[in-house]
């Protein structure tokens, strides 16, 4: 099945339905283009919900399937790690590129995550909110790969926006 929502319609719609597979999302009519690997309708609501300005108001076309069985619970947590990359080939040295997009998304494949990937006239930027886990182990090794791998990151410190006190810049650059 497939619905044309704005975001707001969109993250109505998905904290409603029950027991949905959302196999893909898609900015309607950009050349932006949204990736994700999240495929629980309430999950992908709480991502949409961030106040971040990559995320537009749409549309956005949903394509889904309905389970099923109804096996979706309430999530113990709801905050995201948002962080930015780019893939950018050097003018005077074609074949040759910077950045640490093929690495953040290789990385990123091991968490629920949306992506924003936009094409660029020298390459690709990343905008990625990654579903922060709930093991001490994991957290850190997400804040290690986001260091490593992207050139602006941040993590959630109870304000709700991103801020000097929580937005970080990254090694993506050399990535």
């Amino acid at each position: 099945m497939e619905l044309q929502l704005k975001r707001n319609e969109l993250i109505a719609w998905l904290k409603t339905v029950a027991g949905a597979t959302v196999l893909s999302i898609s900015l309607a009519g950009q050349l932006a283009e949204l990736q994700t690997n999240i495929s629980s309708p309430y999950r992908l609501a709480t991502a949409l919900e961030q106040k971040v300005d990559f995320l537009d108001d749409g549309p956005y076309l949903v394509k889904y399937e309905q389970a099923q069985d109804d096996d979706e619970q309430a999530l113990p947590y709801t905050t995201f790690a948002m962080a930015m990359t780019f893939k950018a080939e050097l003018a005077n040295h074609p074949g040759k590129f910077v950045g640490g997009y093929d690495a953040l998304i290789a990385a990123a494949s091991g968490y629920e995550y949306l992506a924003k990937v936009s094409k660029e006239s020298y390459g690709l930027v990343g905008h990625l909110l990654i579903s922060l886990p709930q093991a001490p182990d994991e957290l850190a090794a997400l804040k290690e790969v986001l260091a490593a791998t992207s050139v602006v990151y941040a993590f959630p410190d109870g304000t709700g926006t991103l801020n000097l006190g929580n937005v970080k810049m990254g090694n993506g650059i050399y990535s």
